[in-house]
């Protein structure tokens, strides 16, 4: 008996829980394939839709996974998706992510990753998609060479830096807020 009552509870969970997401809206405002975001209405605090945001954001996540999109580079996606749907115009959005440590792995080339990972690369396009949103990408020098990668290894959308240190010292004095997306 308990155990039929357990199913049933279970079951009607369940539903529960499934019309409840569907009556989410999900948005996707600028970068259409990664970053989904809800639409909340009735929040008292929303991005300045006046403002100009300039925003660095250091990516240092793991590659633990690397069939799937990391947790942390997709939220790069939703940040941006976030201020649009708060009412940011994207020529007001300037964004910069700077990628190292073992993230470093995540800007090389298909033929390299497939190579290096046995799996088709999800972050192609990710940069791709990224780089049609406006957002400057630029990888450590530092540690693509310490993970042992060439320069034409590394996809067109992202630039080399001497390191990623540099970048962010060098953004931060220029204005940028800082984010760090990864890591501990």
């Amino acid at each position: 008996m308990k155990i039929k009552t357990l199913t049933l509870t279970f079951f009607l969970l369940s539903i529960a829980s499934a019309s409840f997401a569907q009556d989410k809206k999900w948005a996707n405002p600028i970068i259409k394939d990664y970053g989904r975001i809800l639409d909340l209405e009735n929040v008292a605090v929303t991005p300045d839709p006046d403002m100009e945001y300039k925003i660095l954001i250091e990516i240092v996540h793991d590659m633990k996974k690397p069939g799937r999109l990391n947790f942390y580079a997709n939220n790069v996606a939703r940040l941006i998706n976030l201020h649009a749907i708060g009412g940011v115009k994207p020529e007001n959005l300037n964004v910069t992510v700077v990628i190292h440590a073992a993230a470093t792995n995540s800007v090389i080339n298909a033929e390299a990753y497939e190579k290096k990972y046995k799996v088709e690369s999800p972050y192609v396009k990710f940069y791709e998609a990224l780089e049609e949103a406006g957002v400057e990408m630029i990888v450590c020098g530092q540690s693509l060479n310490m993970f042992g990668h060439q320069p034409e290894d590394v996809v067109p959308q992202v630039k080399i830096a001497t390191s990623a240190l540099t970048v962010m010292s060098t953004y931060q004095l220029k204005g940028y807020s800082f984010f760090k997306m990864g890591g501990s």
